[in-house]
């Protein structure tokens, strides 16, 4: 049995990640979804470089440690919130959080050939799938956009969860050790430049920062990406990549209600054999077992 510290970390990450999936989508309705995620980025790592500073934390040393916390960074958050921010816009917030409970699979295949201790075993392909077939059979998905820009985000986030994977495979490998406050800054930093210029791209589009948008940007800022992160590469030191990743089987649920009952988004139980399907077409489907902000 983990400590008790270790639990209730990776419980509160579970519980910050399902929420900000509906924070996102109230932010991306106001804002234009690259510039959104572009400010969260920047905000994010000027936070947590200044706390950093002011721990006095060492930022990653070395040049392999450095390219990996940047490279961490550009397809954990970068890639990701580029994905998420603009699906969301055509695809409603709770279906886009069930495309991340794939993320498992892809990490514990890649973690039984490059992590030492987290083997694949026929107990825990049959409990991944159990899980992940679960989670999408008993909360069904919803509604999502019809159209071209409908079918790319399901593309796109069918693709997203293998980026988590290897995300989740360097943190457990080269990350341990280091201090995640000057980490996830520096990895934020990184995905702050791979944002710019589609945020550029988007600045001539009308911007309203409503009070409901304001508040959703703080909160992803400060729960969903400076407690969320930073404790989930904590995390790292304690538990397998697997472990970590099967946070994503557990967001979906939570997402999806709040979803519901809040932005009053659509739950048709229909739309789940439409949207495995579109999945396993690219390559997302659980083919033995099975993402964050």
């Amino acid at each position: 049995m983990p400590p008790l510290r270790v639990v209730a970390g990776y419980v509160s990450v579970a519980l910050i990640w399902g929420s900000t999936w509906a924070a996102i989508k109230i932010g991306v309705n106001d804002v234009p979804p690259f510039v959104f995620a572009f400010a969260r980025a920047v905000a994010v790592a000027g936070l947590l470089t200044i706390i950093a500073v002011a721990l006095r934390q060492p930022f990653p040393r070395g040049r392999r440690t450095m390219a990996i916390a940047m490279i961490v960074g550009l397809i954990n958050i970068g890639w990701s919130w580029a994905i998420i921010f603009w699906s969301e816009q055509f695809v409603p917030s709770g279906l886009v959080s069930v495309f991340g409970a794939a993320a498992p699979v892809w990490t514990a295949v890649l973690a039984h050939f490059m992590v030492k201790g987290d083997r694949l075993s026929a107990l825990k392909i049959v409990g991944l799938t159990l899980g992940l077939g679960g989670t999408v059979i008993l909360i069904g998905a919803p509604e999502a956009a019809d159209g071209t820009a409908g079918l790319i985000a399901t593309v796109l986030l069918a693709l997203m969860p293998i980026t988590w994977a290897i995300a989740a495979i360097l943190q457990s490998r080269f990350l341990r050790t280091v201090a995640p406050i000057p980490t996830v800054a520096v990895g934020t930093w990184a995905s702050a430049l791979l944002l710019a210029p589609l945020a550029v791209f988007q600045l001539p589009q009308a911007q309203h920062w409503t009070l409901a948008s304001v508040l959703a940007f703080a909160y992803l800022v400060i729960f969903g990406t400076c407690f969320g992160m930073v404790v989930s590469l904590w995390l790292y030191r304690k538990l397998r990549p697997t472990t970590i990743t099967l946070i994503q089987v557990l967001v979906p649920a939570e997402a999806i209600l709040i979803g519901t009952v809040w932005l009053g988004e659509p739950v048709t139980i229909r739309m789940l054999g439409d949207r495995r399907r579109r999945l396993a077409s690219c390559g997302g489907a659980p083919r033995g077992h099975p993402s964050r902000g």
